[in-house]
């Protein structure tokens, strides 16, 4: 059964004139009959009743409409679908982020990609770079955010943002009330950080800054995460450097200052893997454009 069998004999049972059914399909009478008689043939039942003046759906060709209609109705929705997948109208996006990002740009990028299509289907995940790297070549995710510049074979990687550091202090500590500080003036300090393991670009970046002030940062508490970080400064444990899009996240018993002059700066890279055609990645990416004003091609 062929799809354009059943839409000569939607035609025909509509219009019950095989000249008008003919018109609306686009084809010559005689064509249209000889290819209604091979259909009723495949079937093995008549389904219309033909006269001189008049065209009449059998009981069998009753019957048989509303299915039609179904099939055909079906396969305009497959086609849509298909064509709205191509356009990255529709489909899953799966992204991957450090946790960092998402208190940077990415809830914005997200947001601009989602009112672009909002019948695309999202999907959000927690990992660090080195899982979103294996989990970009598994396919498991389509994009990624990362704290570090990525020269991978096959993944594309783009800068979106650079964060300067910021100082985070215990409400209670003697300088929480200036607005900016010197980063040498701390260098007595007890510092709290996220492991090198856990974020060797942005430890990186910590160190250097400290080192370009005069000193050797006195690390005594290396956590996991960013959140663990703060958590452990409003504890009145020690100081941190961290991004200054943190600041996005207000801690209770801790305070942010900016730092004179300005020190550090961690990247905010976007991955993708280099193929074609992958419609919905290259609308997230044209959204991230929008959003950042970054030349990311």
């Amino acid at each position: 059964m062929e799809l354009r069998h059943l839409r000569y004999f939607v035609a025909v049972a509509e219009e019950l004139h095989f000249g008008r059914a003919a018109r609306r399909v686009n084809m010559a009478q005689p064509p249209l009959s000889q290819q209604i008689r091979v259909f009723e043939g495949e079937l093995g039942v008549k389904l219309f009743h033909r006269t001189s003046r008049r065209v009449e759906l059998t009981g069998e060709g009753r019957a048989f409409l509303s299915h039609a209609r179904i099939v055909l109705a079906q396969a305009e929705r497959a086609i849509q679908a298909v064509q709205a997948a191509a356009r990255g109208d529709t489909g899953r996006l799966c992204v991957g982020f450090v946790t960092s990002a998402m208190y940077a740009q990415v809830p914005a990028i997200i947001r601009e990609f989602h009112r672009r299509h909002p019948r695309a289907e999202l999907g959000c995940f927690e990992m660090r770079l080195p899982r979103q790297i294996e989990a970009l070549r598994q396919r498991e995710i389509d994009v990624g955010f990362v704290r570090v510049p990525i020269q991978e074979p096959g993944i594309a990687s783009a800068q979106i943002s650079k964060d300067p550091l910021v100082l985070v202090l215990p409400i209670e500590h003697p300088r929480a009330a200036a607005r900016r500080t010197r980063l040498a003036d701390f260098s007595k300090e007890t510092f709290i950080t996220v492991s090198r393991a856990g974020a060797p670009a942005f430890h990186d970046v910590l160190m250097d800054a400290c080192r370009g002030a005069g000193f050797v940062p006195r690390i005594e508490h290396e956590v996991g995460e960013v959140q663990t970080v703060l958590g452990l400064v409003a504890a009145g444990l020690g100081v941190a450097l961290v991004p200054a899009s943190l600041r996005h996240m207000a801690r209770p018993g801790a305070v942010y200052l900016d730092l004179d002059p300005r020190t550090g700066e961690v990247p905010l890279e976007m991955i993708w893997r280099r193929e074609s055609p992958q419609p919905l990645v290259d609308s997230f990416v044209a959204a991230a454009r929008t959003v950042t004003g970054a030349a990311i091609g």
